[in-house]
């Protein structure tokens, strides 16, 4: 079952040492948990070691048993639901779930797989839609069905919830529908925003590290 491990994670954020608490993090198999940071670039970077898009000073990723700290963005079977959802404006929602399925598998292959997914996840009412045309928990469900497009299926989502943008609860709810084993680990720049998440399985807070 897919697992997500996190520890002894540091990073600099506008140079300052940061960590993730001082316990490990894991999300089991069908569970939620919560990592919150005092603001939101600092949620960004927190999210942006996950992905692959920084590296930390250290700490270690695992995935299922492997080590994935060093591994390439696009090496990592992590899913990611932006807080405002990350859709390209001047597509339509099929056209953007088509974006990141796209491989090198012929084009009817692609469409049916993208009508596959969209009808399983009750969205394919929205397939001619361009995201403005949607309310935001519904872009949001586009944006995890758009994670779940991608040529390597996520082994967990990591869904973000930003000040600024609705409350990332569809999205959650969306993902444990989409497939109950999933990992989720939300993102929050604000406590408050997910207080009234169904209990996640664990807490954690991003703080200083101590001085030596």
């Amino acid at each position: 079952m897919p697992l997500l491990e996190l520890s002894g994670l540091t990073w600099q954020t506008r140079g300052t040492s940061r960590r993730l608490g001082p316990k490990s993090l894991t999300v089991g198999s069908g569970h939620t948990a919560v990592v919150v940071a005092a603001d939101s670039a600092e949620a960004d970077t927190f999210t942006d070691i996950l992905l692959g898009l920084e590296m930390p000073d250290d700490g270690r990723i695992r995935l299922d048993g492997q080590e994935i700290t060093m591994w390439l963005p696009s090496e990592r079977e992590i899913g990611l639901v932006p807080a405002g959802a990350g859709l390209l404006p001047h597509l339509t929602v099929e056209q953007n779930l088509m974006l990141a399925a796209r491989d090198d598998l012929p084009p009817s292959f692609l469409h049916s797989r993208v009508a596959y997914i969209a009808k399983r996840m009750d969205i394919h009412g929205f397939l001619r839609s361009r995201p403005h045309e949607l309310a935001h928990d519904e872009r949001l469900g586009v944006a995890l069905v758009r994670a779940l497009c991608r040529k390597r299926p996520p082994k967990v989502m990591v869904i973000e919830d930003r000040a600024g943008f609705g409350p990332c609860h569809a999205a959650v709810s969306a993902a444990r529908r989409a497939d109950r084993n999933l990992p989720v680990l939300v993102v929050a720049d604000d406590r408050t925003r997910v207080a009234s998440l169904p209990s996640p399985s664990s807490y954690r807070e991003i703080d200083d590290v101590p001085a030596p």
